[in-house]
């Protein structure tokens, strides 16, 4: 049995219904369809969306779309039927395809569908019964006298009749007779008290409708009209037989509704049905005129509209066929003729197609015919808009506030953001490079940003996308070719723009930038990267035509030292990675930003345009001095919620609970009567946490409001009682999810209480904004007053929540919050579980070259040292010989290690040469990981197919190779390779990687600069170098020094002509690394004993072969043991959580720090004959103490909240009495006086300390040195030592 829900019927042609279920079970579920209504919801309420992209760029009809029923406040699919244009709108007529409704929708609220919501059909069908055409009455006003004829329409008694017969079925049963292309045809059966009718028959029998298959002549011209048809409010019957009374009973529907229904349905003799309409004719045709009259029953609805008062008496005659143009089909309408869940049961042909469930149809409301006539007269009489408010005529549209697409933008002067990069403050010639460079899109910090750059204000940027210059370059190059050019003074040279990027690799993408926006010949853009080399500075030559200089902020100031009057009109500066710079070279920019607050309040220069402009992906606190010492009424603009949580000052507080005691804990922590209004939102992960904590809240709270997405028609109740005034006392709670959050659009939210862990830093941050109304303004000048009473942030941690904590304890420790130790334990736990993951990777090639990974928490390769893997054959002592064959960077290099003993690589080489000199067989089957041969110049390499690609039906395509006997790799063609012959196999690759250690960039850069590597590259690539090793880790051997010598004919003697080490240093570009090989050392040590250190190196892990699933799974089992100790010692003293205006002082004892965690401060020293200066790399400490021992030194502050303490067991005695410290550029220096004047520290401390590091700044070159280092003999004796050849003696043959 097909089991239906018949929504609405129109006429017997066309039913809307909903199939409930299908010949072999259910169809989708209702559940399915009230998910995919809440999915719609929840995506077109988003606040956040961009209406451009969901708004259609044109209608058609048939199109499939989303609109808004307000009947049902709810977005519903629909199909787009016809649409209404006239001067001043747009209006499209809809059908709404899981609802049966037609309304008219202004086109303003027609979204695109998204394929996701395409996926379910549509729920309802279009169903009429099958095998009958309707017939009406044509009256003859000659002959007095009425006759049935065809018709195309039916007719509305006969409608009436229908819909009747449906409210009163107890029982529906339909056949499916075939399925055309809008509409199935059926067969209904109508059950009736104990009386089962088929209505396609009882249409017929009634004289509403004939049988298509018969002639009309065969239809009987004197039909058998019903007596009456009552309808009773709200119950309706039929009277189907004029002798029986009626009676009127209820029943249950199968829908489970009550319904009145007829009495028993008794067909009467033909003879007296005959005899019965013969004898009252006048009757019946006075009601067919009656009902054919209210067709037109528009034109008396109009004209009493026209003549109120007249004395127009319109018959109650009941109209269910409407002309449809006189239907208000917005979302209040419905039509009279529609049942209300009512259920039918049909019988299945194979023809059935596919079916959907019922559900219960949206309550009905209807509009007067006369308003809508009014309107329509109202429009044909005054074709401009109808204004319904005129008091507002005079408002001026206001664009929509950016913090509700997840936007701050903080500005003295309203931003008016561009849409596109046609209405983008550009000059037409940018307009074009970027049209042309496929870069039409605007991100949307661009869209604010921009307008702001190119009128030249001082802007701050925070953006996902900062790290690429097209997001302030274009507005930027604007503003200087039309404004700082011509105002800038020509009595000054020097640039007028200054780019500060963080390394040398994007001063190179900057400066490309620059020449694809054909900016060379207007601005002459120069690079300067300058190395601490003698007189460097001194020898630049700036052009005097350049406009714009990119740099670094270490090459800025080295220029600034010896150049400072070349940027006397400096008027831009901008700050590339802010973040980045600052905190790589805080020193240069304090420098820096010195140099340019003098040049832009100079006398001069005030009536010259300055700009300052910092792009970076994270707010740091450097930013906020930068913002209140350095740019007067300046625009901010951040798309990143969670860093501007940060801007803003939010405090968070971060509370330790079981999972069962989280609601009390809340509780705790809510104060329900405030001294000022509060409005706190918390925030759960489903739809069940938020009915258990509003049920909670609900009892302590008289102002507590509910929602999530279940609820979502109740979204506007809810955000018109949230945005009611309130005043003190009061304290507004909201209970919602993540996704209903994105719906609200709330920004005015004083506190958010995380009952739902965040899932991620985002999600975290998305929750965040909704305080973003009450958020610290830094860019204002009054910012202090307006942070009296700042907003917070209470993130509720349990057990169940240790997954999640990884990824947001990073930015938790940004905010400067007091964190649990057991929180930071489980991560550092957790951190050691998957870098035990990370077998499969290869050694972290930074920790390798440089002994330290910038950040090894987002560095996808390993950083620990697993024996078994890293087990190394090379020599970790004495010395080796070597050759260089492939250059990698400037201290990285790969090549062979020559062995007096072991000829076989030369002797194959030969005989390679040998065999490839008669014939050069080409590689037939190319298959991954075998070896063939490759042909480069006159030499023959081996090399090993890495990998090879889907050649299809190619001829000639390129794999990737590595020289197993150079160390390269790279991609050659197929036809390049030769077969190997078996003898070359045996012999096992020669390439060893090979590290010059003790040096690593200059200025903090991560990467070797090319110039450098080209010219060492030049030098030593091919050349046999001697070398001490001084440690290998697997293939990789770790060489210091490595010297390139030359013996000296007829004598045992050798000259150095070189050191690798010392020729890096003197490129400037390299300063001495003493740590590496220590820290490289420490790395193996904790790998062997399985330790576990924290350092800035890397997180040390413990061995095991457990997953590492598992090895989380016994760490949360440690957490949630801290939890119960955490939660009794709450328990135990149960202290007073409420809230107060002070200070996260009041926390519960599980959220504070029984012991305060101290860290360890970078430490950098030089020497002078009399006394060590020590600088301890803290900006701004507080709380300050330093003492002096005879053999130690102890300093202690704060910084940002943290402590910090450096206890310097000293390698030499001090005259304590004699030393002092100060603060010098923001950071305490220490003056430590020697007792022997003149003598030479070789250490600062006694035992190694990976946060103690030479200050390289102040190496003072001695002219009386070696100037290429050490010089060796050749003659090593026994203990394979150097031996310096000032203490050895030469000889001569």
């Amino acid at each position: 049995m097909l089991k239906i829900s018949i929504l609405k019927v129109e006429n017997p042609s066309c039913l809307w219904g909903r199939v409930v279920q299908g010949p072999i079970g259910d169809s989708e579920s209702s559940q399915q369809y009230d998910s995919l209504l809440a999915q719609m919801n929840l995506f077109y309420h988003d606040v956040t969306q961009d209406l451009r992209s969901l708004k259609p760029t044109a209608l058609e009809e048939g199109q499939v779309c989303v609109v808004y029923w307000s009947v049902m406040k709810s977005w519903c699919r629909a199909v787009v039927e016809s649409i209404i244009m006239d001067s001043v709108s747009c209006q499209a007529r809809c059908l709404l395809v899981d609802h049966g409704e037609r309304i008219v929708i202004p086109s303003d609220q027609i979204r695109v569908a998204m394929q996701k919501f395409l996926q379910l059909p549509f729920w309802v069908r279009r169903f009429h019964l099958a095998g009958i055409k309707p017939t009406t009455l044509r009256v003859s006003l000659l002959k007095e006298r009425a006759e049935l004829i065809n018709s195309s329409q039916w007719d509305s008694s006969a409608t009436l009749y229908l819909h009747n017969l449906l409210q009163a079925s107890t029982r529906t049963e339909v056949v499916l007779m075939e399925s055309e292309t809008d509409s199935t045809s059926v067969e209904l059966y109508l059950t009736v008290g104990n009386i089962k009718i088929c209505v396609n028959d009882d249409l017929v029998s009634k004289k509403f409708a004939f049988y298509d298959r018969q002639s009309c002549d065969e239809v009987d011209p004197f039909p058998v009209m019903l007596k009456c048809v009552r309808v009773r409010s709200p119950r309706r019957a039929v009277c189907t037989t004029p002798t029986k009374p009626t009676t009127q009973t209820d029943v249950e529907t199968a829908e489970g509704g009550n319904m009145s229904l007829v009495p028993e349905y008794q067909p009467p003799p033909a003879g007296q049905s005959k005899s019965r309409s013969e004898s009252d004719p006048a009757e019946d045709t006075d009601s067919s005129l009656a009902a054919a009259l209210t067709k037109n029953l528009s034109l008396f609805r109009c004209l009493k509209f026209l003549n109120p008062d007249s004395s127009f008496q319109q018959q109650a005659a009941p109209s269910v066929t409407r002309p449809e143009e006189l239907k208000d089909i917005r979302a209040e309408e419905t039509t009279a003729a529609s049942s209300t869940g009512q259920e039918v049961f049909a019988a299945s042909s194979p023809a059935t197609t596919k079916s959907v469930e019922s559900g219960a149809a949206a309550e009905k409301m209807y509009r007067s015919e006369e308003d809508w006539a009014c309107v329509r007269l109202l429009e044909w009489l005054n074709p401009e808009p109808v204004n319904p408010n005129p008091d507002n005529a005079d408002d001026v549209v206001v664009p929509s506030d950016p913090r509700r697409s997840g936007i701050l933008v903080n500005s003295p002067l309203p931003v008016e953001p561009c849409s596109s990069l046609e209405d983008a403050p550009l000059t037409d010639s940018l307009r074009w490079v970027l049209r042309k460079q496929q870069s039409s899109s605007l991100s949307p910090a661009d869209r604010y940003s921009w307008p702001a750059v190119a009128r030249g204000s001082h802007t701050v940027i925070v953006s996902p996308g900062a790290e690429q210059p097209t997001s302030y370059l274009p507005p930027l190059l604007t503003h200087i070719l039309l404004n700082s050019i011509f105002t800038s003074l020509s009595s000054s040279a020097g640039p007028i723009a200054v780019l500060l990027c963080p390394g040398w690799e994007k001063v190179q993408l900057v400066f490309d930038l620059l020449e694809e926006l054909n900016m060379v010949q207007h601005l002459h853009p120069l690079i300067v990267l300058l190395g601490v080399g003698k007189d460097e500075a001194k020898a630049v030559k700036i052009p005097k035509n350049c406009l714009l200089l990119v740099t670094t902020p270490f090459s800025l100031v080295r220029l600034l030292s010896c150049h400072c009057f070349l940027f006397l009109r400096l008027y831009h500066l901008v700050l590339d990675e802010a973040d980045q710079l600052f905190t790589h070279a805080p020193e240069q920019m304090a420098t820096i930003l010195q140099h340019f607050q003098k040049v832009t309040t100079s006398e001069e220069n005030a009536s010259c345009p300055q700009q300052l402009v910092a792009v970076a992906k994270r707010w740091t606190s450097h930013m906020e001095g930068l913002l209140a010492n350095h740019m007067p009424s300046p625009c901010v603009v951040m798309t990143v919620p969670e860093e501007a949580a940060l801007y803003g000052n939010v405090q968070q507080i971060i509370l330790m609970t079981e999972e069962r005691n989280k609601i009390s804990v809340l509780l705790g922590v809510l104060d329900f009567t405030p001294e000022v209004g509060q409005k706190t939102l918390i925030v759960a992960n489903g739809s069940q946490e938020v009915e258990d904590v509003f049920k909670a809240v609900s009892n302590k709270s008289a102002f507590c409001l509910q929602t999530h997405e279940g609820t979502t028609h109740l979204f506007d109740f809810v955000v018109q009682q949230w945005r009611k005034d309130i005043g003190p006392g009061t304290h507004v709670i909201l209970v919602t999810t993540n996704e209903c959050l994105k719906c609200l659009g709330i920004r005015d939210a004083t506190c958010v209480v995380h009952y739902g862990f965040p899932t991620s830093p985002k999600v975290f941050g998305s929750r965040l904004f909704s305080m973003a109304e009450n958020f610290r303004n830094v860019s204002s000048r009054d910012h202090t007053s307006s942070g009296a009473h700042p907003v917070r942030s209470v993130l509720l941690i349990s057990e169940r929540n240790a997954r999640h904590v990884v990824g947001l304890l990073r930015y938790l420790v940004r905010t400067g919050a007091p964190l649990p130790p057991e929180l930071l334990a489980f991560a550092r736990g957790v951190n050691v579980a998957r870098e035990d993951q990370k077998r499969d990777r290869p050694f972290c090639s930074s920790v390798k070259s440089f002994g330290v990974c910038r950040d090894s928490s987002v560095c996808p390769d390993r950083h620990r040292f697993f024996p078994q893997l890293d087990q190394s054959l090379l020599p970790a002592s004495g010395v080796i010989e070597v050759i260089p064959l492939y250059i990698k960077s400037a201290s990285v290099f790969f090549g062979r290690i020559v062995r007096k003993e072991d000829g076989g690589f030369q002797n194959m080489e030969s005989e390679m040469t040998g065999y490839y000199g008669d014939k050069k067989p080409t590689a037939t089957d190319i298959l991954e990981g075998g070896l063939y041969t490759v042909q480069e110049d006159e030499a023959f390499h081996r090399v090993r197919i890495l990998s090879v690609p889907d050649r299809g039906d190619r001829l000639f395509f390129s794999v990737q190779v590595r020289f197993i006997d150079v160390g390269k790799e790279e991609e050659v063609k197929s036809h390049q390779l030769l077969q190997l012959p078996e003898q070359f196999h045996s012999l096992p690759g020669q390439a060893v990687e090979i590290v010059v250690c003790r040096v690593k960039p200059v200025d903090a850069e991560t990467q070797w600069h090319p110039k450098v590597t080209r010219a060492i590259s030049q030098k030593i690539r091919g050349l046999q170098h001697r070398a001490r090793a001084v440690f290998s880790l697997g293939n990789t051997v770790f060489v210091d020094p490595m010297v390139r010598v030359t013996q000296v004919p007829g004598m045992k003697t050798v000259i150095n002509e070189y050191n690798v080490l010392s020729e890096i240093v003197s490129s400037g570009m390299g300063v001495r690394n003493p740590e590496h090989v220590d820290l490289l050392k420490a790395i193996c040590l904790e790998g062997e004993a399985g330790g576990d250190r924290e350092g800035a190196l890397t997180n040390g892990c413990v061995e095991g072969s457990d997953s590492l699933e598992t090895r989380i799974v016994a760490e949360e089992k440690v957490l949630a043991e801290a939890f119960r100790a955490a939660e009794a010692s709450r328990l135990s003293d149960a202290p007073d959580r409420k809230w107060t205006r002070a200070l996260p002082g009041n926390l519960p004892d599980c959220c504070s720090q029984p012991r305060r965690e101290r860290f360890h401060p970078q430490v950098r020293w030089f020497q002078t004959p009399d006394s060590v200066t020590v600088t301890v790399k803290l900006l701004n400490p507080e709380s300050q103490r330093c003492d002096f021992h005879p053999d130690r030194v102890v300093y202690s502050g704060r910084v940002n909240g943290r402590s910090y303490r450096a206890e310097l067991p000293l390698s030499n005695s001090i005259d304590a009495p004699r030393c002092s410290w100060e603060i010098k550029s923001n950071e305490p220096v220490l003056k430590l006086a020697k007792i022997q004047p003149g003598s030479d520290w070789e250490r600062l401390v006694k035992n190694k300390n990976i946060f103690v590091s030479y200050d390289m700044d102040h190496v003072e070159d001695d002219d009386d040195k070696i100037p290429n280092g050490v010089s060796f003999v050749e003659d090593t004796g026994e203990d394979n030592l150097y031996v310096r050849e000032s203490d050895s003696g030469s000889e001569s043959d």
